[in-house]
């Protein structure tokens, strides 16, 4: 009975001890490093090549037609516009994924288009953050005026197409941002003539037929 006992008793402690040195190894192949990823092969930040960087005027707010009098030489304060459409500055991934910088395109694009741009993935919104804004109509006739009057919103959207030359390949790609400024145009529902392309687009979208 007393060998038989002995026995198990050796079996637990060299199982025990067995676990006891199986358990740092797990513990060393967890803190074991992942392989590191190739760095992004380096572009020349001063080699943008532009083909060509279109500049339009798009409209992103605009407010319902509001039944207003404006008295000679008088003022009112201007419709409420809303933002109507979403957009974010953005840059090819591709470009990026070859390793293009968005801050160099951004920076090279800038002095292409001689604006400050909105930098990339910048989202859009229907002021700028810096201006606080309270639009008035003013009225400079020795009569009032009275209409359905509509307040638009518009931006400078810029779209670049570029090459840079990353690790001794062309690499190409394309970026759509916009000025930091705002353009604001009031106008009366029925009145076509002096509009600019952007109010002409806003009197169709708000005002009745």
């Amino acid at each position: 009975m007393r060998s038989a006992l002995l026995t198990v008793c050796a079996v637990v402690l060299l199982t025990a001890c067995a676990a006891r040195e199986q358990s740092p190894l797990r513990i060393s192949e967890a803190r074991k490093p992942s392989p590191s990823r190739p760095a992004s092969p380096r572009c020349q930040a001063d080699g943008f090549a532009w083909q060509s960087v279109v500049r339009r005027t798009a409209l992103i707010g605009l407010s319902d037609a509001k039944e207003l009098r404006i008295p000679a030489h008088g003022s009112a304060l201007s419709p409420t516009p809303r933002l109507i459409r979403t957009l974010s500055a953005r840059i090819s991934p591709a470009a990026i994924e070859a390793g293009v910088r968005s801050t160099d395109a951004l920076a090279s694009l800038q002095d292409k288009a001689s604006e400050v741009l909105e930098p990339i993935h910048t989202r859009l919104a229907l002021h700028d953050p810096a201006e606080r804004m309270t639009s008035k109509m003013i009225n400079d006739s020795d009569a009032p005026v009275r209409g359905r009057f509509v307040e638009a919103v518009g931006i400078t959207l810029v779209t670049g197409t570029f090459t840079v030359t990353c690790a001794d390949a062309t690499v190409r790609g394309t970026v759509t941002t916009w000025g930091k400024s705002r353009i604001y145009e009031s106008l009366r529902c029925g009145t076509r003539d002096h509009l600019s392309a952007m109010g002409r687009e806003a009197e169709r979208k708000a005002c009745p037929a």
